[in-house]
């Protein structure tokens, strides 16, 4: 334990809320003297405002926006934690701004106790007793920046709104890199290779026949001119990012709609809901329904009865959906629409599993509801 850079670490952390601690004292103290000298003041107004000394500027400091991010980063520096959702910034709800100040109560308090104890080994003097105070203090300061680091994620981490902020950036971030990636592949992929398979035909008959060599080259020059358009095109996209899209994603509220579609493609689907699917969090029901198209789409194409069975369950704890089908492939495999399906379960820390029994294909996407439940 003691040959671990992190434990020294953890030591360091402690000792930073001792130094604070530290300073709280003092200046607490010195207000105390000197309004206990005077005569005129009684005891319990000194009491009392001895209390207030020392309580509120640790409130007032806790309740700083800023406080969370310079705690954060102190943590995962020194605890080296990481956190779920990335790095927090400044605590701007009073709900985060709470949870800050139970932390740095917290963080004050580890500093405190060291405090005490290499106080006491001072006092002690320099013989057994302060010496066994100071290897305390040492085992002490390392237990509880590990304590302290158990429970930074959750007095420190981002909220569950947090979070689903920085996934709807992230998302509408992917929605637009995919866009522009469809754009580039769809029509400049095209004209490429149309320029090279023209290419390669105009030199294999330019001696024997030139007006087919000259059409080939025509046709190079205008693939040319129009992938340089859509080249632009695609440029201008990316320069485009971050406005709103003209159109709404659609949600779990239009499922009705989706099976509707695709029994008119052909494929027959028994579909069973469970709770109410029109009042889950806008990010959630929006990727579950691009999970449930793209499970349906791969039923499309790969079922051999050309049915399918869909359950989407909406539960107090998780939203479930599962979707089965018979499956024309002797082993279960894993295509980009899968890949697709469990990058966006675990984009909410939900999971998605699929396997191949008995010659039905099954999909299970579990996604957690339960943290947005407790965040005010």
């Amino acid at each position: 334990m003691l040959t671990s850079a992190v434990t020294y670490l953890r030591m360091v952390f402690v000792l930073l809320g001792a130094g604070v601690a530290l300073a709280f004292a003092i200046l607490d103290l010195t207000v105390v003297v000197l309004i206990a000298e005077s005569d005129d003041v009684p005891l319990a107004v000194t009491v009392m405002l001895a209390t207030l000394i020392s309580v509120v500027p640790i409130a007032c400091l806790g309740l700083i926006p800023g406080v969370r991010e310079i705690e954060a980063t102190a943590a995962q520096t020194l605890l080296e934690i990481d956190f779920p959702g990335g790095s927090p910034g400044p605590a701007r709800t009073w709900a985060d701004r709470r949870r800050t100040l139970v932390w740095f109560v917290l963080h004050l308090l580890s500093g405190a106790v060291i405090v005490a104890i290499v106080g006491g080994a001072i006092t002690a003097g320099f013989g057994a007793l302060g010496l066994v105070a100071i290897v305390a203090a040492v085992v002490l300061a390392s237990g509880l920046g590990y304590a302290l680091g158990l429970v930074a994620p959750g007095l420190l981490g981002p909220s569950y709104d947090e979070r689903i902020s920085r996934l709807e950036s992230e998302s509408a971030r992917l929605v637009e890199r995919n866009r522009l990636a469809r754009e580039i592949h769809d029509s400049i992929g095209h004209a490429l290779s149309l320029i090279t398979v023209q290419a390669s035909a105009a030199a294999l008959v330019i001696d024997r026949d030139r007006d087919f060599a000259v059409k080939a080259l025509g046709a190079i020059e205008q693939a040319s001119r129009s992938a340089a358009d859509d080249l632009d095109h695609a440029l201008g996209l990316l320069r485009e990012n971050g406005q709103p899209s003209r159109t709404s994603t659609p949600d779990l509220s239009a499922l009705d709609s989706l099976v509707t579609a695709v029994r008119s493609a052909g494929l027959k689907v028994k579909v069973t809901t469970d709770g109410d699917l029109t009042t889950l969090p806008a990010m959630i029901g929006r990727e579950a329904y691009r999970i449930t198209q793209e499970g349906l789409t791969n039923a499309m194409k790969h079922s051999t009865d050309r049915a399918a069975t869909l359950t989407v369950s909406a539960r107090p704890e998780e939203l479930a959906i599962r979707l089965t089908n018979t499956a024309a492939r002797t082993r279960a495999e894993r295509g980009r629409g899968l890949a697709g399906i469990t990058e966006r379960a675990a984009t909410l820390d939900g999971s998605a599993e699929h396997s191949l029994i008995d010659g039905e294909f099954r999909l299970d996407v579990r996604i957690p509801l339960t943290a947005g439940r407790g965040d005010s």
